[in-house]
């Protein structure tokens, strides 16, 4: 009976080995697994920082009022190869209303404004803003007119005034003073050890602001 039993077992092993062979076989491959796209993160990703430049700082808000004439003196810049061919032809032809903040809200929906995602929803409005490493860490070759070209990835964007743009801020702790400290910072600087940002609120780390240049990566 032993001697059976054990027959029996290894014919059931045998037969269930086979069995889950031809299973497998039926997948197909698995794809080769691609590696992160470093450009695209660097372009592209937030990591969430919509917490703070929606949620706290409220910067959509602002940015409503804001139109591509003001937003190019600030420091922002356009990415050319994100625009369609029409709106390419009519800014050539001085067609385009850099007066209107209709036109920003279209180049954020078009993902055109060089490190800076804006969410805009199906009436037009924008509905949140956050940043990536591209907003600092990246220019333009100017080559359609002043701020408007083809991206530099991982040039200093000298002209990037974040002091003016924070102080655009709504939000009731960005107070008159601390706006006023803001502006001081100028074009192509920025203070990282001025303040944190939580997850809830904005903690000044130093009374004194002390900004430095913007570094090229």
């Amino acid at each position: 009976m032993k001697r059976i039993t054990r027959r029996t077992i290894g014919g059931l092993l045998v037969a269930f080995v086979l069995f889950l062979t031809y299973a497998l076989s039926q997948f197909p491959p698995l794809a080769t697994a691609q590696p992160m796209d470093g450009k695209a993160i660097f372009r592209f990703d937030t990591f969430g920082d919509e917490q703070l430049w929606t949620d706290f700082l409220r910067m959509h808000e602002a940015i409503d009022d804001v139109d591509p004439k003001t937003a190019l003196s600030v420091g922002l810049k356009v990415d050319v190869e994100a625009l369609p061919s029409d709106i390419i032809a009519a800014l050539k032809a001085g067609d385009v209303d850099l007066s209107s903040p209709a036109v920003t809200i279209e180049l954020l929906r078009l993902n055109a404004v060089v490190g800076v995602k804006g969410n805009v929803n199906s009436s037009r409005q924008l509905t949140s803003i956050g940043i990536t490493c591209a907003l600092c860490h990246s220019s333009v070759d100017d080559s359609l007119a002043p701020g408007i070209g083809k991206r530099l990835d991982g040039w200093a964007n000298t002209d990037l005034n974040v002091g003016a743009i924070v102080a655009l801020s709504p939000a009731p702790e960005i107070d008159e003073a601390l706006k006023a400290e803001l502006k001081t910072w100028g074009p192509g600087k920025y203070d990282p050890r001025h303040h944190v940002f939580d997850g809830t609120n904005l903690r000044i780390l130093n009374k004194r602001s002390l900004p430095v240049v913007i570094p090229p990566i």
